[in-house]
């Protein structure tokens, strides 16, 4: 990855959390997320990936969601907020999730994650790393998901002039980068943004299923 590119350094996120200065943090599991998992009936356990997990609400929803089916995977590049996660799951004994510190895009090169999940959950990372590097971030995805296996994507989008992190796409962009290997079985469309008091955008909500 870019080196000279500050979003590519563990470093940058570090010091995000440490000083607090998280804006793409909501708080809480994206509503977005709750209403899409009650509407589909889940009825055999499955692995979920959680890629930036940041401090795992996204992942913790789900490695305590209703029956506990799921096994839970939360990756993030930042060292503080994969501790704060480690201290969150032992605190509530849970056995169902993981957490690990790595740059993600690393897990290509460990045969034992491939076609590995049954999801892979996106929420503000593919807005967060160098826009120069989505394709390569779409074929991590496409590494990750087991055949048939689904992207269940929360993007953020915003002007691409407004420089970043976040970085700005459009829902056209986002349609084009996983057209290849990816259908869409739920239409991207926008959902309501709880980052709109920190950051200027919008999210759209959509689905990906992974090719055979």
């Amino acid at each position: 990855m870019a080196k000279d590119l500050k979003v590519s350094r563990k470093e940058f996120w570090d010091e995000r959390y440490i000083q607090g200065s998280m804006p793409w943090d909501i708080g809480q599991v994206a509503p977005a997320f709750i209403k899409y998992f009650n509407e589909n009936l889940l009825l055999n356990a499955k692995k979920v990936a959680v890629l930036g997990c940041g401090l795992g609400h996204d992942a913790f929803f789900l490695a305590t969601y209703k029956e506990r089916n799921f096994e839970v995977f939360g990756f993030d590049f930042a060292d503080s907020a994969i501790k704060f996660c480690n201290g969150l799951k032992e605190k509530n004994n849970l056995s169902n999730i993981s957490f690990y510190q790595t740059n993600f895009f690393e897990l290509t090169k460990d045969a034992k994650w491939k076609n590995n999940f049954d999801y892979v959950i996106e929420h503000t990372s593919l807005c967060a790393i160098d826009p120069e590097f989505r394709k390569e971030y779409v074929s991590l995805i496409k590494y990750l998901l087991k055949p048939n296996g689904k992207l269940i994507g929360l993007f953020f989008i915003k002007p691409i002039e407004l420089g970043g992190p976040p970085f700005g796409s459009t829902s056209e962009e986002i349609r084009e980068l996983f057209t290849k290997d990816f259908t869409e079985v739920e239409k991207l469309h926008p959902e309501e943004c709880l980052h709109k008091e920190k950051l200027q955008g919008n999210e759209y909500f959509g689905v990906f299923r992974k090719k055979e």
